[in-house]
């Protein structure tokens, strides 16, 4: 949620409404049921544990619109495998009929079997609408997810300041299926998926060109052009060129759960936590995010002190681990004024 790059945060607001829906293009659960919203916290890859999924990093907690008053459950399924909650969300991506007449875009700034971009924001993510509804899934995983067989690779051709294949650690992974990269089992990762309708993919479309997103794999059917304008143009990877260069958005959830959006550019060169979350609701924050790169921001108490997390316990798995280890994007308040969890996909970091 910061860094001299982009930024998305989304605030959510601890309220949910029962809702139930037959609509195909919707966040899954770990039954492969509709749910309106889901939140993943993929566990770092501990040699030690005795859990063989946690032993390999594959494991994962888990909470979505049915289950969230029970807090984290641990899942027993292999988050790289097929009956995941990631795969059974991801699956319209890979169904060819599905994914040719639907608009979608998949955006990584590490990017399956390509270099990491150096430029533009750090933001990862997939987003899928029919024309009726669809879901925002963010994430903070590397080379994820996997490349269609269907829409435009966008960056074959593209000459971006990129890494070497050796830096970016660029390998050869699957396409045309879901799989979970090598990438992402070493470090903690996080997910928030977001079922919505169609009045929000424009506005959704409106963060992700603020966010500056490294667009790999697009499909812009005809037939959508004219209503979600603004989505195709995230998907054509229009910039901000004017100030402000900060941008907050209020949209919700198919069953009508308040989410707040928070997106800047790279020209707005300011901490998304410290400037602008911070401020908006008045509270203080713990922040989760990764430490181990360059530009690292420290702990920062000013009016409202933004607190960076050092370790990690995570009871319903047993297991603690540092900061060092987590690669996933969250923040909380740390007061009872506001009852706010952020989940993004930007570090806590100048570049």
């Amino acid at each position: 949620m910061i860094r001299n790059c982009f930024n998305v945060v989304l605030v959510i607001s601890l309220i949910v409404h029962n809702f139930t829906t037959i609509l195909a293009l919707q966040c899954k659960g770990e039954n492969n049921q509709d749910v309106d919203w889901f939140v993943i916290y993929k566990i770092p890859k501990l040699p030690k544990s005795n859990n063989v999924l946690i032993k390999e990093g594959v494991a994962y907690l888990y909470m979505d619109s049915s289950n969230y008053k029970s807090g984290w459950t641990l899942s027993e399924k292999d988050i790289s495998k097929n009956d995941s909650i990631p795969a059974y969300t991801l699956s319209p991506f890979y169904d060819d009929k599905t994914a040719i007449d639907s608009l979608w875009i998949l955006y990584n700034d590490q990017p399956p079997n390509q270099p990491a971009r150096l430029i533009n924001g750090h933001a990862k993510g997939a987003i899928i609408t029919n024309g009726k509804e669809g879901f925002w899934l963010i994430h903070s995983v590397p080379n994820f997810p996997p490349q269609p067989n269907t829409g435009e690779d966008v960056l074959k051709s593209k000459n971006d300041k990129v890494e070497s294949a050796a830096q970016a650690g660029a390998k050869d992974y699957p396409t045309g299926g879901y799989s979970y990269p090598s990438s992402g089992r070493a470090n903690g990762q996080s997910f928030l998926c977001i079922s919505t309708n169609e009045d929000s993919f424009n506005s959704i479309g409106k963060q992700l060109i603020y966010n500056q997103i490294i667009v790999y794999r697009r499909n812009v059917p005809n037939r959508l052009t004219s209503k979600f304008t603004t989505l195709v143009e995230a998907a054509k990877q229009v910039r901000v060129n004017s100030p402000p260069y900060y941008h907050m958005v209020n949209f919700y959830s198919k069953s009508g759960m308040k989410f707040t959006s928070f997106a800047k550019s790279s020209k707005w060169d300011k901490d998304l936590y410290d400037d602008f979350v911070a401020p908006q609701f008045n509270t203080d924050l713990y922040t989760e995010t990764w430490m181990n790169g360059r530009g690292k921001l420290p702990t920062d108490c000013n009016s409202t002190k933004v607190m960076n997390i050092k370790s990690i316990s995570l009871s319903k798995a047993q297991i603690s681990f540092n900061s060092t280890h987590d690669h996933s994007k969250w923040a909380i308040s740390a007061n009872d004024k506001y009852s706010l969890v952020c989940i993004g996909d930007i570090n806590r970091a100048v570049s």
